[in-house]
């Protein structure tokens, strides 16, 4: 019986050059998005700019670009589809948690997806153990 991974189309480095690159055109729309929309300003930014700032901000572009970048990975390396459905999930649940609450607005929206990423852990562990749940099944079952 031939494993996901043997019968895979796309390269591993390939999968994983575009699950970065992913994650990382995600926050660079929220930034000038931000930018643009939420009048964030750059002289602020860089006024109260520390190492400890920094070292949140690196923390924060990882956890983004894991959150967006490995779901892309999991479908173009493995044809797994689970993370895919719970990132969408995701975002359909904070979607209309902001709408329900009477909050979404282009300015808004900034706040709301940094309580988003701050949950990216749980969904992480979900992409983990539903792709895994998935895997398993098409390796056992030889389903593609």
């Amino acid at each position: 019986m031939n494993t996901l991974l043997e019968r895979s189309r796309v390269s591993t480095r390939t999968a994983l050059l575009v699950g970065v690159a992913t994650g990382l055109a995600v926050v660079g729309v929220y930034t000038v998005s931000g930018l643009l929309i939420a009048d964030w300003s750059l002289y602020e930014f860089f006024a109260h700019l520390s190492p400890g700032v920094v070292g949140y901000l690196v923390g924060m572009v990882a956890l983004v670009t894991a959150v967006f970048g490995f779901p892309v990975l999991a479908y173009l390396r493995f044809g797994l589809t689970a993370p895919l459905v719970v990132l969408t999930l995701v975002l359909l649940l904070w979607l209309t948690i902001g709408v329900v609450q009477g909050v979404l607005s282009l300015q808004t929206s900034f706040g709301l997806a940094l309580y988003a990423v701050m949950f990216s852990p749980i969904y992480l562990v979900l992409y983990g153990i539903l792709g895994g749940g998935e895997y398993l099944l098409r390796t056992k079952t030889g389903i593609r």
